[in-house]
């Protein structure tokens, strides 16, 4: 398996989480996690280290860099997400339309095992600065149309659903560079600060983009995430150029080829290796199921939940979605700090429970005060539950399958456009609580089936890197 350059001994060293480990040349001392006073060669032995400590992934290689382009671009995406939302109810009073706008940023999702290949093939670095540029030049355009006042509902719709083509690839970049960067043992660590990035963007892009939108207008919060989509571009070029590894299905010719008869076997491949492992199944599955009934919450319904149940505006809005927010980002840092997790898979089915058991207290009419509390513990289940969940996927994932596993994954986040729609539809025609219930109710069986079905989640025996 062909990966960066190294030496064998590194190799040897970093191969439970394949050779993209290594670190760059002139750059290994930024794996030395200890060095004597006496200014002895630095070790590749972990010293030991505070575990209230989220940012130490950052030492990994270039993952600071990863990290600081996926969390710039991610608020910008949460600011625009909340912006476009009040934009689409305000102009139309419809909630379904408000799910619809929700639903067409992830219209490229059905490309995500293509992707995936892509970034087995390719030099990650140079797709994770096109894909970076690409989001830059939408929102230049669509801040254009704003500041010229030529913006209509269908320019909205339009731009979203282009950007939902690269949108996948982004996701499968960033978790494919986590990989890439830092060591199998503290993956849980550099996932759980990307939650935490998430989380912490939504607490933020919430509040920025409501009091923005109401405050200056849709034109300067439309100007503010422009220049977030410019800083993370920036950032990706900082990224150091992965060479391409060549695995199994992918034998023969030149790594950067694309040819027809090697897309299909490539992508068998990889469909293989997925149904042939006793737990990415169920881990896919669960992608699946927390995308549909959970996240449609937090991604364009939280709109019509706060309107709808409290009569709130742009920024009550903005500080519900942040109480949420705030709470996964709180699981995901919880999770993150661990020294070790010995079963994610486990958590995971354990946090995905609970989760669904506080969206049915979330569907009874509780006080704006009470819903926030467990609106903020239901979120901090959600962080724990996700951060488990990918975590599971990337130890049970080699190397050489990584970008493929990665990319069916995505197809699981088909769920969240079939649940803003869902949830929307059900909201116009019953009302929110009942969306909740509902959704909640659906997430919850499907836990329980799902731990029956596959109990190897349970019993941790396949997400240890081997």
């Amino acid at each position: 398996m062909a990966g960066r350059s190294g030496s064998a001994g590194g190799l040897k060293r970093f191969n439970q989480v394949g050779s993209d480990n290594h670190p760059p040349p002139g750059r290994a001392k930024i794996f030395a996690m200890s060095e004597s006073a006496s200014g002895a060669e630095p070790s590749m032995t972990q010293a030991p280290e505070s575990s209230f400590n989220p940012f130490r992934a950052l030492r990994y290689g270039d993952y600071r860099f990863v990290w600081s382009s996926e969390t710039l671009n991610l608020w910008a995406s949460e600011m625009e997400t909340i912006v476009l939302a009040i934009f689409v109810l305000r102009d139309t009073g419809s909630p379904l339309l408000v799910g619809l706008i929700g639903a067409l940023k992830f219209g490229g999702t059905l490309l995500g095992p293509f992707y995936g290949l892509m970034v087995d093939r390719f030099d990650r670095k140079r797709l994770q600065v096109g894909v970076r540029v690409i989001g830059l030049s939408l929102a230049l355009v669509l801040t254009s149309l704003i500041v010229a006042d030529r913006l209509v509902l269908w320019h909205a719709y339009v731009i979203v659903s282009a950007g939902s083509m690269v949108r996948m690839l982004d996701i499968v970049l960033v978790q494919a560079l986590t990989a890439d960067a830092v060591p199998a043992g503290s993956l849980h660590g550099a996932i759980g600060l990307s939650r935490f990035s998430l989380d912490g963007a939504r607490v933020a892009g919430s509040l920025a983009g409501g009091v923005i939108f109401e405050v200056l207008g849709l034109d300067w919060a439309y100007a503010m995430i422009t220049v977030l989509y410019l800083l993370a571009t920036l950032a990706s070029m900082k990224i150091d150029r992965r060479e391409v590894t060549v695995g199994a299905g992918l034998e023969g010719g030149h790594p950067g080829g694309l040819g027809v008869p090697r897309i299909r076997a490539g992508l068998a491949e990889g469909l293989r290796h997925v149904l042939r492992s006793k737990v990415l199944t169920g881990l896919i599955f669960f992608s699946f199921l927390i995308e549909f009934s959970a996240f449609p919450i937090v991604n364009g319904l939280m709109t019509v939940i706060s309107d709808e149940l409290y009569g709130l505006g742009g920024a009550g809005i903005g500080l519900l979605a942040a109480a949420a927010s705030g709470g996964a980002l709180s699981g995901a840092l919880a999770l993150g700090v661990k020294r070790n997790i010995g079963s994610p898979a486990r958590v995971m089915v354990l946090g995905s429970a609970i989760w669904h058991v506080l969206m049915l207290v979330l569907a009874l009419s509780l006080p704006l005060w009470g819903f926030s509390l467990v609106l903020f513990a239901w979120g901090f289940c959600g962080g724990m539950t996700f951060v488990a969940m990918v975590v599971g996927l990337l130890r049970a994932a080699p190397a050489e399958y990584r970008g493929r596993v990665m990319g069916i994954r995505t197809l699981g986040i088909y769920g969240l456009p079939i649940g803003l729609l869902v949830g929307g539809w059900i909201a116009e025609e019953v009302g929110a609580r009942a969306m909740i219930g509902v959704l909640g109710g659906i997430g919850l069986v499907a836990t329980l089936v799902a731990a029956a079905m596959w109990p190897a989640l349970l019993q941790g025996s396949e997400d240890q890197p081997s």
